[in-house]
């Protein structure tokens, strides 16, 4: 069914007796309450087009080579709408600023999404009016993209610190990905086969910049439809963590502590076998006791106790190469003993990394001053490192923080998150 406009109708932008020939979008949007509008240029007093940025990305597959997103913002209000053509063009980019003539088109949601197209609508009724314009996204959280989703739509939103449902390690861009949200706000993000970024790995937590469409499989209709974000390429997705390696986070369990002797392994620098690899341990041991050894309870009853009371370094180190850099590491740590009064009981620690293979090494962040006492608890150390990496945890001793207290140190949970490319 064909809504019908009338001719009566005001051009908004008309301005000192003149007409202008633009038309504000978000009037446009607003004429389909369900029926698809034809739009003709005689029910808009002579105005013919509508003129906004290009915010899809036609470059990197994600978006049809049919059809341009364009995003408009008049008197304050951001709309967007989809252009479906009947020939394909890549001549219209991202950024570009365009004027598009909508004369003998119709308004209409198919699979859900609001587009105007038309049996003659071609790129040739696309007029570039500039490149390289910069729209900045609008930031939002998902319970509110899901509660105005109608609004966000075609328009350029981004959710930040986004984590999916029920993805396993590795799994890529191409198909639908749920965003993980504790309420019901579902929201997708969905890419095409043909993206360039298709086969690349979800990352674990990311900020993701993208385009809100709906999507109905069955019918045209958008209040049963699907909730998607589509990202235009790969720049879209930053501040990114990759899943965990496999087989971390080390625990430090499976190889029975050794025997001790004043707190120093048989050897001082040992070669440890755990699950993840081989790991140095010098001037430490593997620490086992109750009440003692802050080990994190959900993970076992082990830990790593770095010697206190000594001049030089200790290290947890490990012996092998992680292949896939590391875009966060987090240590699970505390402080050893009953005694926590003790003013000699604190102690200074750094996370450092090699990239060949141990010959030297680079810290990480700031130096940790170690005074937790009572339970386990993680530092997150924040990092963007390429290529093969090792880590280890360096307690400091006397000589390199002669000012500092030499406390024993007990480290458990190791965990490393692969760089995602």
């Amino acid at each position: 069914m064909l809504v019908t406009l009338f001719s009566c109708r005001k051009n908004e932008y008309e301005s000192g007796g003149v007409l202008s020939t633009v038309m504000p979008m978000a009037n446009i949007k607003a004429l389909h309450i369900g029926d698809d509008v034809p739009l003709k240029k005689e029910d808009f007093k002579g105005a013919f087009e509508l003129a906004g940025i290009v915010i899809s990305d036609v470059d990197n597959g994600n978006f049809a080579k049919n059809e341009l997103v364009v995003q408009n913002t008049f008197r304050g209000t951001v709309t967007g709408l989809i252009f479906s053509f009947n020939d394909e063009s890549t001549n219209f980019k991202l950024g570009d600023s365009v004027k598009i003539n909508i004369d003998n088109t119709v308004l209409t949601r198919k699979n859900g999404a609001l587009k105007i197209t038309g049996t003659d609508f071609k790129f040739d009724r696309v007029t570039k009016v500039s490149s390289s314009n910069v729209v900045t996204p609008h930031k939002v959280d998902l319970i509110s993209l899901y509660s105005n989703f109608y609004t966000y739509e075609s328009t350029l939103v981004q959710l930040s610190g986004m984590s999916f449902e029920g993805i396993t390690n590795g799994q890529p861009y191409k198909g639908e990905a749920q965003f993980a949200t504790e309420s019901a706000s579902r929201v997708y993000l969905y890419t095409m086969n043909t993206a360039s970024f298709a086969d690349k790995s979800l990352p674990l937590v990311a900020d993701f910049v993208g385009i809100p469409t709906y999507f109905n499989p069955d019918a045209d209709y958008y209040n049963r439809a699907k909730m998607l974000l589509k990202i235009r390429n790969s720049e879209d997705v930053f501040n990114e963590t990759g899943a965990p390696y496999f087989g971390f986070p080390e625990t430090f369990e499976g190889v029975s502590s050794s025997v001790k002797s004043q707190y120093i392994m048989p050897e001082i620098d040992d070669v440890v076998e755990f699950s993840t690899g081989p790991w140095r341990l010098y001037q430490a041991v593997i620490g086992d006791e109750p009440r003692y050894d802050r080990f994190n309870p959900l993970n076992g009853v082990q830990c790593i106790r770095l010697r206190e009371k000594i001049n030089q370094s200790a290290y947890l180190e490990m012996k092998f190469d992680l292949p896939n850099g590391a875009s966060k590491v987090e240590v699970v740590h505390a402080i050893y003993g009953l005694y926590t009064t003790d003013p000699k009981v604190a102690s200074a620690w750094d996370l450092e990394y090699s990239q060949d293979e141990g010959a030297t090494w680079t810290k990480i962040g700031e130096t940790v001053m170690e005074t937790n006492t009572k339970n386990p608890a993680v530092v997150t150390f924040n990092v963007n490192i390429h290529g093969k990496v090792r880590f280890r945890i360096r307690k400091l001793g006397y000589d390199d923080y002669p000012n500092g207290q030499n406390g024993m140190l007990n480290i458990d949970d190791f965990n490393v998150y692969q760089n995602v490319d």
